[in-house]
């Protein structure tokens, strides 16, 4: 049985920077190295069950392939790629079309989140595409004074996510640029190593390639690198937004490295924000999974193509 057999047609976009021989080449050796991991796929899986994606198809270094291994309260992911984008999760609060239509009738210090993210979708199909969907723009806007605002329905909580290094750090160096607000979470802070990860990040950061079309991707950002299994939590006190992104093309490289993503919603986010209210309560599904679709924001949200080329065994 030839695992590495690719059974299923790639999606080119009219924007693609590679050839379909090029994604079958970068979906080929993602395997490889999520294989050579022994984290992820059961005994009948191969290839085929890897997603791919190429998150901004101009510039060819923004290819991701990814295995989703949980996919339900908590997401598990192994991700293979040179460049991802800068991007947070943002929690989306959901109001009826009615009090808010959207786009510029929004509450006050928030905005449409279907203005800010190309391909923007609802959790699930319980929830109505029509309501409007917005996430805090101001940030002295609170949580709070949203749950309690006239026509408000019901919270899409974003996750937050613990990155760990899977690849020996010696084979394939990243360089994760994550936003400095990430270092004043108490997970962060007990993690002694990152003090060291942080130095290594100031003093290597320019041995590490971002593509001249996206050369600014990631000002404003602190440079961390990882050494094998230690882990960076992108989350805030505050459950707001946590920029973060990597680039993982260094000359020394021999190849890609693999990153694994643990995420879930923050209980006590959950546990705080209002039930919903009655009329919707019945039939209103929670959201699942990462809801990647509903609640991330890139900085360069009209250029990311969120749509895969293949998809995966798990939806969400």
């Amino acid at each position: 049985m030839n695992t590495s057999e690719i059974k299923r047609q790639i999606t080119i976009f009219d924007s693609a920077s590679c050839t379909e021989h090029e994604y079958r080449e970068f979906l080929t050796k993602s395997y490889g190295h999520l294989k050579e991991c022994g984290n992820y796929f059961a005994s009948d899986e191969d290839i085929n069950s890897l997603e791919l994606a190429h998150l901004i198809p101009e510039v060819p270094e923004t290819v991701l392939a990814i295995y989703v291994g949980i996919n339900d309260a908590v997401c598990n992911k192994g991700l293979v790629t040179p460049l991802l984008p800068q991007h947070g999760h943002n929690n989306v609060f959901v109001f009826d079309s009615q009090t808010y239509a959207g786009q510029k009738d929004v509450p006050a210090g928030t905005i449409d989140a279907k203005a800010v993210l190309a391909g923007f979708s609802p959790p699930n199909d319980t929830w109505d595409k029509n309501w409007t969907y917005v996430m805090i723009e101001d940030p002295v806007r609170t949580f709070e004074s949203l749950w309690n605002e006239k026509g408000y329905i019901d919270m899409i909580p974003a996750k937050f996510e613990d990155f760990t290094m899977m690849t020996d750090h010696m084979k394939s160096k990243v360089c994760t640029f994550i936003s400095p607000k990430a270092f004043e979470h108490p997970v962060n802070k007990s993690r002694s190593y990152l003090k060291a990860a942080r130095n290594r990040g100031a003093k290597m950061v320019e041995m590490f390639r971002i593509p001249e079309a996206i050369k600014d991707e990631f000002e404003g950002l602190m440079p961390v690198v990882l050494n094998k299994g230690e882990k960076l939590y992108i989350a805030t006190k505050d459950f707001g937004p946590c920029a973060h992104g990597w680039t993982n093309i260094h000359p020394d490289n021999e190849g890609l490295a693999v990153i694994n993503e643990n995420s879930a919603v923050p209980l006590d986010l959950v546990i705080a924000k209002p039930p919903v209210i009655q009329e919707y309560a019945k039939e209103l599904m929670p959201a699942k999974g990462s809801a990647d679709m509903t609640t991330d924001w890139f900085k360069r949200g009209q250029m990311i193509m969120r749509k895969p080329l293949l998809a995966g065994l798990f939806k969400g």
